[in-house]
């Protein structure tokens, strides 16, 4: 009994060390900064009602699940040491440290741009691959924009955003005095972007992603969802030619066709059971990511 008693009071002093962490802590108060602005901005004083809702309710459980710490205590946390002794043990020339003597003004920009443009290809990526559609859609699923549904990711699309930044990182050496404030900065402007909100930044709307630019990609139409990919650089978008400007708001969010279910778990486990019936059936096309055929990518895919 004692010996169970010191392995929970190990995980618990951990658990706290993760949720008292700069990085975890910033997160939470900045969310609930957006949040209350948004919410209020956009439906007025009562608004905080809308929260309510089960699309909201699943919303809050990714959203306690994530910035809670939950996934870095139990998946990312281990899998990053994993990684991180494997690189030590068998590939020590990718901590090269590129950034360790820039001043970090600099470090940040050049971190934040380098790392955006990984999400950006791995966003595209995402949408023009089936399989990994069947993951991402779960985040398409929301009929209604907050700020908690930004935090709407199936745990294996989360995981593999992160993957794909893992070697980036190890180039730049990203120190954490430029980490942590990189988070809070991603933590607001992705925030407000799943907001809903009409927001446009002005001028700042060609480099920085804004609610009113970010909105058409969460459209119904599987078109709109061929566009705006940036997830805090909007240039990305022009550079590539997927941008698209918002000349109104969407008629509709969410997914065209039959809804994914309001679950946490049930979401969790949905692009399981959808791969484990293509496998069975390959010709079949509920899990093609906009702009995919049965056969493959098509346009709107990553290169």
């Amino acid at each position: 009994m004692g010996e169970w008693l010191d392995v929970l009071l190990a995980a618990l002093a951990r658990a706290r060390d993760v949720w008292l962490r700069p990085q975890v802590a910033g997160s939470a108060l900045t969310l609930l900064l957006v949040t209350l602005v948004a919410v209020r901005v956009r439906f007025g004083a009562g608004g905080w009602r809308r929260l309510l809702t089960r699309s909201a309710r699943t919303d809050a459980v990714y959203t306690a699940f994530y910035v809670g710490g939950f996934y870095a205590f139990f998946v990312s946390g281990p899998c990053y040491l994993a990684l991180g002794w494997l690189t030590d043990r068998y590939a020590p020339f990718l901590r090269l440290n590129l950034l360790g003597t820039l001043p970090p003004l600099l470090q940040f920009l050049i971190a934040s741009v380098a790392m955006d443009g990984v999400l950006y290809w791995t966003h595209r990526w995402m949408h023009a691959t089936p399989a990994l559609w069947a993951f991402h859609s779960v985040h398409h699923s929301s009929r209604e924009l907050t700020p908690l549904a930004n935090f709407r990711f199936h745990v294996g699309d989360v995981f593999l955003r992160g993957l794909t930044q893992f070697v980036p990182s190890l180039l730049l050496g990203v120190p954490t005095h430029v980490f942590v404030p990189l988070v809070w900065l991603q933590m607001a402007l992705d925030g407000l972007a799943h907001s809903g909100l009409g927001w446009s930044y002005g001028p700042l709307e060609h480099v920085i992603v804004s609610p009113r630019f970010h909105r058409i990609h969460h459209s119904a139409d599987p078109a709109d969802q061929r566009r705006n990919f940036g997830m805090t650089y909007s240039f990305w978008d022009r550079l590539f030619r997927t941008g698209r400007p918002d000349d109104q708001p969407p008629p509709a969010y969410g997914l065209a066709g039959e809804p994914i279910p309001e679950s946490f778990l049930r979401q969790l486990a949905l692009p399981f059971l959808l791969l484990a019936t293509t496998i069975r059936s390959p010709a079949m096309q509920q899990i093609d990511g906009p702009g995919a055929t049965p056969a493959g990518p098509r346009g709107g895919g990553a290169a």
